[in-house]
């Protein structure tokens, strides 16, 4: 048995322990709590038994993958046309588990040092149950975060056919996987394939988008997250930038800059030099932008999607630092 094989099974096993423990985590606030009830609202919206999806905000609806596969799971654990409430938080608990051990599965098959990578990842996620009185997790919480990242871990690996796949299935859970498609443009390529593959990505993601609208709201719409000043809808807002700022240089702000561990700020201030580190920090700041705008600083879930890419920037840097001095034994640096 070789010494990477071992590095991975070792890795394997320290993530099939992080996920049961991820499991109970995530169990323990399948109600929700005092201050928001909403994770059991749109964990069951889709179900058979509850069927209130169309009460959900227009910007949820889209992301129909991780609701269809909750209302399934909340189906088929049912008793008699109800599911009790033990039954709901394993269901919880377990659907939550399952996609972090996809997550693991895909940072141990391909990405390197997933000895270093997997704890990190595990530490930001428990970071997003911050503070744990205020925590709500939606269905497609998880599935974004794997997709995102199988996806950037496919540009690593200059598997950029796969990789546009991986784009279009993420976009059914949540359109912020789209952002990837950026990557393209930071490929060993030509601009005439870098092109082709960026538009292709934008183009299937558009169709799906007005597919999936018409299908759920009943009219094909591009942007289901609406600009106003007023914020008084769901999505783009003047109002949510400002209400950003005020908590970023409030005594919130020390909270939101631990984000994910603190790995998001890190891997924003990391120094980028070659081609790929300028791609990574590209959609890092492209995916902050769209969050100033679009959603809240307090809800740290919603870093989540940029955890995994944050962490694996974090440890190609560190692997470069390890390498600056010349010696024996020592890593090579990324060459891309």
């Amino acid at each position: 048995m070789t010494n990477r094989t071992k590095t991975k099974l070792t890795a394997a096993f320290i993530a099939l322990s992080l996920c049961v423990t991820w499991f109970w985590c995530t169990r323990a606030v399948a109600n929700g709590n005092r201050n928001n009830s909403l994770t059991l609202f749109v964990f069951v919206a889709d179900s058979h038994i509850q069927n209130h999806y169309d009460k959900l905000m227009d910007v949820w609806k889209p992301r129909i993958g991780g609701n269809w596969i909750a209302g399934r799971l909340s189906d088929a654990f049912a008793h008699d046309g109800a599911l009790t409430d033990a039954a709901y938080q394993n269901v919880f608990g377990l659907y939550n588990a399952g996609w972090l051990l996809l997550i693991f599965a895909a940072l141990i098959c391909l990405a390197d040092n997933p000895m270093f990578v997997i704890p990190l990842v595990f530490a930001g996620m428990c970071y997003s149950l911050t503070p744990p009185d205020d925590v709500t997790i939606y269905p497609w919480d998880m599935p974004s975060v794997f997709f995102f990242t199988l996806s950037f871990l496919l540009w690593q690996r200059r598997d950029f056919g796969r990789m546009l796949g991986t784009i279009i299935v993420g976009t059914v859970f949540k359109e912020t996987c789209a952002i990837t498609a950026l990557l393209y443009f930071f490929a060993p390529l030509d601009w005439k394939k870098k092109i082709w593959f960026f538009g292709s990505a934008f183009a299937v993601c558009l169709l799906l988008k007005l597919w999936i609208t018409q299908a759920v709201m009943g009219h094909m719409q591009i942007c289901t997250a609406t600009f106003s000043k007023s914020g008084t809808d769901s999505g783009f807002s003047l109002v949510t930038l400002t209400q950003n700022l005020q908590d970023f240089f409030s005594p919130y702000g020390a909270l939101f800059l631990g984000v994910n561990a603190g790995t998001f700020f890190v891997a924003l201030l990391l120094p980028a030099s070659t081609l790929a580190e300028k791609g990574i920090k590209t959609v890092l700041v492209v995916f902050l932008i769209g969050q100033s705008f679009a959603g809240a600083y307090r809800e740290l879930r919603e870093f989540m999607d940029v955890l995994p890419m944050s962490v694996l920037y974090l440890n190609r840097i560190v692997q470069i630092w390890r390498t600056s001095v010349a010696g024996p034994g020592r890593l090579r640096p990324p060459q891309s």
